[in-house]
């Protein structure tokens, strides 16, 4: 019962902070809105992979959210990036596969996003998220913030380029010899690829690491 207790204290907290109301949070999380009631009150707690995406929406560290029990201070979160009212218009590109890789069809949109995210990924790009391969971290159907980069650490998660053509999101691991692109889905079905070095030269490319995420605005409940 702490732990629900101080989760749901941290949690009003954080979304007092932002200026979001209930509904907004909701549709961000991919959530009912009575969900963020319960879950505020202390009436229920979200599963871990949740709280991974509450972490991610507003930019703190998840261990914030059992602040009490660890001896953290829950004023000074480790790291916060407010989510204020304001937002910037990201270029979405096209869809991105987080099951078998999917080729990239670029798209002439813009998706608003807050403009504390856009202003410390002054680069990123949006990528809609197709498939369940990485659900335990981003759900099907979200937007993907991507900053480009070359390289990654193991583990990151990130969007490759597979044969130059296609691309998906998965965590990446460099071994000696070998490059792994590592599924992280409540899915079993999904394995990792494995490419070693010669093929990951020419087949693999990293075009940005995932940063943030977020649940379109029409997305149905």
């Amino acid at each position: 019962m702490e732990k629900m207790s101080a989760f749901s204290k941290v949690f009003g907290e954080l979304i007092n902070k932002s200026e979001l109301n209930d509904a907004e949070v909701a549709r961000r999380l991919n959530v009912n809105k009575s969900t963020i009631s319960r879950w505020k009150t202390g009436e229920q707690s979200p599963h871990l992979s949740k709280i991974k995406e509450i972490s991610l929406m507003f930019g703190v560290n998840p261990l914030l959210f059992v602040g009490d029990e660890l001896g953290l201070d829950i004023e000074k979160p480790i790291k916060t990036v407010s989510v204020v009212g304001d937002s910037v218009p990201k270029p979405l590109y096209g869809s991105i596969s987080a099951g078998l890789p999917l080729e990239m069809i670029p798209v002439e949109d813009y998706i608003d996003v807050p403009k504390t995210v856009a202003e410390q990924y002054p680069n990123a790009f949006l990528l809609k998220v197709s498939g369940d391969s990485m659900n335990r971290v981003v759900p099907s159907g979200a937007y993907a913030l991507i900053t480009p980069c070359k390289e990654a650490a193991n583990g990151d998660v990130v969007a490759v380029s597979v044969n130059g053509f296609e691309a998906t999101l998965k965590r990446i691991y460099k071994l000696q010899n070998t490059t792994v692109l590592e599924p992280d889905s409540y899915n079993p079905e999904h394995r990792a690829q494995t490419y070693n070095s010669d093929e990951e030269s020419e087949m693999i490319q990293i075009i940005g690491k995932l940063v943030w995420f977020m649940s379109p605005f029409n997305i149905k409940f």
